[in-house]
């Protein structure tokens, strides 16, 4: 089984790693639903990849088989979280068999019967094999261990065979990418003339002086900007502005909170189990676990991790109800006992020490022993000074029995009668302690019954906040007023949200809400559209569809602002251009012009994207590589303002014989990224559309 476990476990770093497995209830129920679209064949398209259409009956054939792996994996279904990673993986899949086995078509790329067999049981063992069958006490791989376990894989259990033949089976597309890979990355070359750019960019370095005006430091009302010049802006530079499908809603929330009346229920059953819990005549161990809706409800404490309620109480001592954390609870005090051992609890400070420096760190523990007596606060001291690992948590070293710890320390903590600081430093073979004893010894134990009932709503009350919802909605539809003036109006709390994403699970306040976003980018649906009552986990929603935008470019409303501070900022650029017409030198642009400085920057290099005090300006910096020593620029335009280059001195690396170094650096590092470029460019060119987001 742990050679099972371990494939597994590698072989999720692989696209392809799947059996077959139906989980139809699942997914029958989105395909067959009341809103199935299987009649409509358009609607029942989730994607398309490379000119082919992918179908809902495809996607889900391939969903149900990493679905099955999962389960088969994690012996558990998925979750809701991980249904969505299971799909995403699904998608990709359906990538690789369309987009990729096309690419190896067209090279003659395949893996034959014999290879297969070869990354089993031949010369060229797969490194997952490999990994699963060497023994990790020798680090030896034996060959027969696999054939053994081949042989005997009839008598496992039907997972670990079906666990096997799931690996088997994705051997010849794993070795398939794999060449393919491989095959790329041996096409990455380096030149000399790349090795020896690579040597000078890394290098060289310029030493530059700079006149720079921001932007901000230039008044905006010096400038106009027209509706026709914002216009013309955007129709110029439409690709700076373009946008995703979106939807923005308006929606009232009506959350599951239990009634009064569910709390006078739950109120009166804590009642009845105070009372037989104070009658002495059951088990409370059994009757905790029958009757709490909470984790240990039965459990040994330590003094000081009591109930508040129970704090020197009597055995047999029931606490009152109280109402905490969503529930109601209440505590009994089932037993007092005394343990064989005695225990404290204590937290310290470790400094440590060697022969040459004792004495003085000796003296720092009475130092920081005499900060603490006057007050200074332990935790934090620990924090500063303790080279203990339990620094972190303020010294604390929890609860410990006798021998557990090294004798010195033991001996000061067992001897302390009371809670506090002991006034020594005490030395161990570890170093110097300062110790604060939280708990003095003790061989108390408590067994504490803990009765907790979630107050949940009951079916009255969630029936009351679905028709409060339902009227809500039918009201809404009826007015005349917009959704959002006929909410204020009755006083409804509306929350907006404003270009849902098309993936997103959630909205911004409530968790697991796709179904809300699956409704509003329903294609059906129209804007001003109000929904049914949508039921999530906690509660129930009505929406409003108050906006849809669909893909492409910007509206001007949307962007004016940031449009009309492209335009200012260009007016300005030309603005400080007509000041700067004639000057010899930095300091004739200063004397003439207020608002700028002068800075200088010493070995800057090629590879920097920044400039001191001015920020990113990537194409200021390759200017300045290409000027000559007290050269001058003209006006450059950056991001953030106007910037005049003068280069001091251009430091230039010296010439080598080889470049070989820079060559191999640059080659790796262009390998290491060839995998990732192929994907993205084999991505692109497959022209893919993912519809996913209307179904799930």
């Amino acid at each position: 089984m742990a050679i099972i476990s371990t494939l597994r476990d590698k072989m999720g770093k692989f696209l392809v790693v799947v059996v077959g497995f139906s989980i139809a209830a699942f997914v029958l129920g989105d395909i067959l639903g009341p809103n199935s679209s299987i009649g409509n064949q358009n609607q029942n398209i989730v994607g398309e990849i490379n000119g082919e259409d992918i179908d809902m009956i495809q996607f889900n054939a391939i969903f149900e088989q990493l679905s099955y792996n999962f389960s088969l994996n994690n012996g558990r279904s998925p979750s809701n979280q991980e249904l969505s990673g299971i799909r995403d993986q699904a998608w990709e899949k359906l990538i690789n068999d369309i987009s990729y086995v096309e690419e190896y078509n067209k090279l003659g790329l395949s893996v034959s019967d014999r290879e297969s067999v070869d990354m089993v049981q031949g010369d060229n063992i797969h490194p997952l094999i490999l990994e699963a069958f060497t023994d990790p006490n020798t680090g030896v791989f034996n060959i027969d261990n696999v054939i053994g376990y081949l042989q005997n894989l009839s008598n496992q259990p039907v997972n670990q065979q079906q666990a096997w033949f799931s690996f088997e089976s994705n051997l010849k597309p794993m070795r398939l990418r794999t060449k393919y890979d491989n095959l790329l990355s041996l096409t990455t070359n380096v030149n000399t003339l790349q090795s020896k750019s690579e040597y000078f960019k890394l290098s060289n370095t310029v030493n530059l002086s700079y006149y720079f005006v921001p932007y901000y430091k230039i008044p905006d009302s010096l400038f106009d900007v027209s509706n026709n010049e914002m216009k013309r802006f955007l129709s110029k530079n439409r690709d700076d502005y373009k946008q995703e499908e979106s939807r923005s809603i308006n929606y009232l929330y009506f959350p599951l909170e239990p009634s009064q009346d569910d709390s006078s229920f739950y109120r009166n059953e804590i009642t009845e189990i105070i009372s037989s819990l104070k009658s002495g005549q059951i088990n409370d161990s059994t009757f905790a676990l029958l009757n709490s809706d909470g984790f240990n409800p039965y459990m040994r404490f330590n003094a000081d991790e009591l109930p508040d309620e129970l704090v020197g109480k009597d055995e047999g001592y029931v606490s009152d109800y109280q109402f905490k954390d969503g529930g109601i609870v209440v505590y009994k005090l089932s037993g007092i006992s005394d343990d064989q051992e005695f225990k404290a609890r204590a937290k310290h400070i470790l400094l440590r020490f060697n022969d040459q420096d004792k004495n003085s760190v000796r003296s720092e523990a009475s130092r920081i022993l005499s900060l603490i007596s006057n007050g200074s606060d332990f935790d934090e001291t620990a924090r500063t000074y303790s080279q203990d690992g339990s620094a972190s948590n303020g010294g604390d070293l929890g609860w410990f029995s006798e021998g557990r710890m090294v004798e010195p320390f033991e001996d000061a903590v067992f001897a302390r009668t009371r809670a506090g600081l002991i006034p020594r430093v005490i030395e161990s073979e570890f170093g110097f302690h300062i110790i604060y004893v939280t708990q003095p010894k003790t061989k108390k134990s408590y067994l504490v019954t803990t009765i907790l009932k979630e107050i949940i709503p009951s079916d009255n009350t969630r029936n009351n906040i679905y028709r409060d919802a339902e009227m809500f909605k039918i009201d809404a539809m009826s007015s005349n007023a917009s959704f959002k003036d006929f909410s204020n109006e009755n006083g409804y709390n509306i929350i907006t949200e404003l270009e849902l994403d098309k993936n997103a699970p959630n909205l911004s306040d409530i968790d697991n809400a796709r179904s809300v976003i699956l409704w509003s980018y329903d294609d059906s649906r129209g804007s001003d559209d109000i929904s049914d009552v949508i039921e999530l986990d906690d509660g129930y929603i009505v929406a409003h569809l108050s906006e849809i935008k669909k893909e492409g470019t910007k509206d001007i409303s949307d962007v004016e602002n940031s449009i009309r501070k492209s335009i200012i900022n260009d007016k300005k650029y030309e603005y400080v251009s007509d000041l700067m017409k004639e000057y010899s030198s930095l300091e004739d642009i200063k004397s003439s012009l207020e608002y700028g400085e002068i800075y200088e920057t010493p070995n800057l290099d090629f590879n920097t994207n920044s400039i001191q005090n001015v920020g990113f300006a990537p194409e200021a910096i390759g200017v300045a590589f290409s000027m000559q020593e007290n050269e001058l620029t003209k006006p450059i335009k950056i991001d953030d303002g106007v910037i005049v280059l003068k280069l001091n001195e251009k430091n230039m690396a010296d010439s080598l014989s080889n470049y070989t170094d820079y060559g191999i650096s640059l080659l790796q590092a262009n390998k290491f990224t060839s995998s990732l470029k192929i994907d993205q460019a084999i991505k692109k060119f497959s022209n893919i559309e993912d519809f996913r987001y209307k179904f799930f």
